[in-house]
């Protein structure tokens, strides 16, 4: 029987390992983005003569995705287009409407049976194969020269700065009126930051792929394929939340807040116990106290916890989940051992251990099978609007 301390790491890898999907799916949804730009980018597409760039974002770009807890659920795809044109060349629901057309025209081309879904900023495509991914698919513009040297100002890297784009909204007050006024977002700004904070201790996986010829280059790995301690700290930290308030989703903390505050508590450890542990100590540090309570480090206009102000049991929420999550934590250190590993995983996790697993974390467990993860039938946590795509 090993030591708590020689297996706490071991035991948090076997339980994202549990989490992870396949390989294969996140190869799926990044062949359904690809498709879409090259839709778009086609010589009939109304959008061609505005060069228009599909870059994915959300938990499928970061590596960061869970099996849901509901065996049915979908999958959630986002990803943002953009269009090389001026702010005033059109107003935002003939920029909406006009991608609206060549969604239509992809999905049935594609044979996607379900209708195009409008959503206050996004347009929603839901696919039914073996698969089944629902992209929340967001139509935008480059942000001006004035915004990005603002957002210079502000302390944003010129390279995250210059990813701030402008999008539509449904709810803004010039929706029917050509302004330059649009909502500003930097949801690939985001995704290039987060990155750099994974990429602290990614670089020896990154080259072992590259020398088993699986990638040409280190440059070519997608993030997905890095599993570090930060994204497998972020996938244990969204399942326990799912967990948590599967019968309040409304209140659960969003993914992205979970993702923005875990990078920046992450401090480039190498091994996940050691990750998990200090992210979740430090994690309350970085919430401010006045807004933005959470910022996008790539827009700090950007909050990701706007809500809080209108609905104060989302912040109170929050915290509550926190000390739950600790409190896990800890326990779950303290049980190497003692026949109890197996419970708090099922009771915190809705992940099941058997067999060989069981046996070597709870000594009380005789082997009979290998480790499997649940799928109870409880509502499943939405991952949270994202900010580059609220509904």
């Amino acid at each position: 029987m090993p030591t708590s301390s020689a297996s706490f790491t071991e035991l948090l890898d076997l339980a994202v390992d549990c989490l992870d999907i396949p390989r294969s799916y996140y190869e799926k949804g990044t062949a359904r983005h690809k498709s879409l730009g090259e839709w778009l980018c086609r010589p009939e597409s109304r959008l061609a003569p505005y060069r228009p760039h599909v870059s994915a974002q959300g938990s499928f770009r970061l590596g960061t995705v869970n099996r849901p807890l509901h065996s049915n659920a979908a999958y959630d795809l986002d990803n943002v287009a953009v269009l090389h044109m001026a702010k005033t060349a059109m107003t935002q629901r003939q920029l909406k409407h006009l991608y609206g057309l060549e969604l239509a025209d992809y999905a049935e081309a594609n044979g996607i049976i379900a209708p195009l879904e409008e959503k206050n900023r996004c347009w929603r495509l839901v696919y039914a194969d073996e698969v089944d991914f629902h992209l929340d698919t967001v139509p935008s513009i480059p942000e001006s020269a004035e915004v990005i040297a603002l957002l210079i100002a502000r302390g944003v890297p010129v390279e995250l700065a210059s990813r701030a784009i402008a999008i539509t909204d449904k709810r803004h007050r010039d929706y029917d009126r050509i302004s330059p006024a649009l909502l500003s977002s930097n949801p690939r700004g985001f995704a290039k930051w987060f990155e750099a904070c994974a990429r602290q201790s990614a670089e020896l996986r990154l080259r072992r792929l590259v020398e088993s010829r699986l990638y040409a280059s280190v440059e070519d790995v997608p993030p997905y394929e890095w599993k570090t301690p930060l994204q497998r700290s972020i996938q244990f930290m969204k399942r326990h939340r799912d967990v948590m308030f599967r019968d309040k989703p409304g209140l659960a903390p969003i993914s992205m807040i979970i993702t923005n505050l875990a990078a920046q508590a992450y401090s480039g450890e190498g091994e996940l116990g050691a990750a998990l542990i200090n992210i979740v100590d430090r994690l309350p540090t970085f919430v401010r106290s006045v807004a933005p309570r959470v910022p996008n480090p790539a827009d700090p206009a950007e909050d990701y916890a706007d809500r809080w102000s209108r609905n104060p049991a989302l912040e109170q929420a929050f915290f509550l989940w926190h000390a739950q999550l600790k409190a896990d934590l800890g326990r779950l250190m303290g049980a190497i051992g003692k026949g109890t590993v197996v419970s708090i995983l099922r009771d915190a996790l809705q992940i099941t251990l058997t067999g060989v697993d069981a046996k070597r974390f709870d000594a009380s467990i005789s082997a009979t099978g290998p480790a499997i993860v649940t799928a109870p039938a409880v509502t499943r946590i939405p991952s949270g609007p994202r900010p580059w795509g609220k509904h």
